[in-house]
């Protein structure tokens, strides 16, 4: 089958390289643009994906502890892959890290040439897509992974849906003097939840959602975020500084209830964006991804897709839930709401059986 991808993203590359080991011809065009770089927490279902398609991870850290609590209160869970029957949970990783790692599997296969029109299968003719150098491809499957404001979703007359939270999150890494090795903080602290990924021996990604205001401010003044970024951290980790400039993005959540048309598959931001504070977007999408590609090998596209989505979509709305859900719960800073979700954060730190299915869902195992 003739597959094109367009968007060289770690999704769309990923996506390109499963596709590749099971025999399939694929182009992938990305015009190369800059991208941000971001601190990604991989599940374990991501990783094994990456391993069964030959993607040998050396940077990043391994997540084997997770500890979620509130600044002031003295309820919290510990989750301990260990203790869960696992290795580790995850991996953090740089997005530009896992880029380099995929793109060493299909660089051969990427071309760096814009989009500039794509049309679904007529009922005559394969998908069409126009390059920017007047070539026309018409393969058998298109898989758009370009990203949620690409002008070619809004070509196939997909209509998005949107919530905006009326916050905004600023993300970026600091450097800590008295690391806890694999431990990443789920932290709320009365403005928002606050999340720490542990992506280098001291390097900690961080991606903490306040309001619109606040985070402004912080972007501009890099010496009012470090007192804020103080004041809100576990002590343990000791003195910080920041290790790179930080990036505000306002939190607002998308979604497309059907991302395809025949012939065309909408995967990564272009078919949803959730709230990244539990990390779980690029996750999500692969496992979209991963749905595709299991269906692909006994299912014409078409088919492969609806089967894939209807499988999927269950994953998707919970994982959304879950995701948005701590923002509407931890952004009010009202003490009977901190003395309930302490209370129920010590009940749950007592169940082994519930911390296990926990981390089972952030790891991808269970839906």
């Amino acid at each position: 089958m003739e597959v094109s991808v367009i968007g060289g993203g770690p999704i769309g590359m990923i996506a390109a390289r499963a596709l590749l080991d099971d025999g399939h011809q694929v182009r992938l065009f990305d015009p190369s643009i800059n991208k941000p770089t971001m601190s990604l927490a991989l599940a374990e279902s991501t990783l094994l994906l990456l391993e069964r398609t030959g993607v040998d991870l050396e940077a990043g850290e391994d997540l084997t502890e997770i500890l979620v609590n509130e600044k002031g209160l003295p309820g919290s869970i510990l989750l301990q892959a260990a203790e869960c029957g696992y290795p580790r949970f995850g991996r953090v990783i740089c997005s530009q890290a896992l880029e380099s790692a995929v793109a060493r599997h299909v660089s051969d296969n990427v071309e760096p040439t814009a989009v500039e029109t794509i049309h679904a299968r007529s009922a005559r003719a394969n998908p069409r897509v126009q390059l920017a150098t007047s070539e026309e491809v018409n393969p058998d499957l298109v898989i758009l992974a370009d990203g949620g404001r690409s002008h070619l979703t809004e070509m196939l007359g997909l209509t998005a849906h949107y919530r905006p939270f009326g916050r905004s999150a600023i993300l970026g890494r600091i450097r800590v003097s008295a690391p806890k090795k694999g431990r990443a903080y789920e932290r709320f602290v009365g403005t928002g939840p606050l999340a720490l990924l542990p992506i280098e021996p001291d390097i900690y990604g961080f991606v903490w959602s306040l309001s619109p205001t606040h985070a402004e401010q912080f972007q501009r003044s890099s010496t009012a975020l470090i007192e804020a970024l103080r004041d809100a951290m576990p002590d343990e980790l000791g003195s910080i500084e920041l290790a790179t400039d930080p990036l505000v993005i306002p939190l607002i959540e998308r979604w497309i209830d059907q991302p395809y048309r025949p012939g065309i598959v909408l995967i990564g931001n272009g078919a949803q964006t959730i709230h990244p504070v539990a990390g779980q977007g690029l996750n999500l999408a692969l496992r979209g991804v991963m749905q595709i590609t299991a269906e692909l090998k006994h299912s014409d596209p078409d088919t492969a897709i609806r089967r894939a989505f209807a499988n999927w979509k269950p994953n998707r709305d919970k994982t959304r839930l879950a995701s948005s859900s701590l923002e509407a719960l931890f952004d009010r800073d009202l003490l009977p709401r901190k003395i309930l979700t302490s209370l129920g954060m010590a009940a749950a730190d007592q169940s082994p059986w519930l911390k296990t299915k926990i981390a089972e869902a952030g790891m991808g195992i269970v839906s």
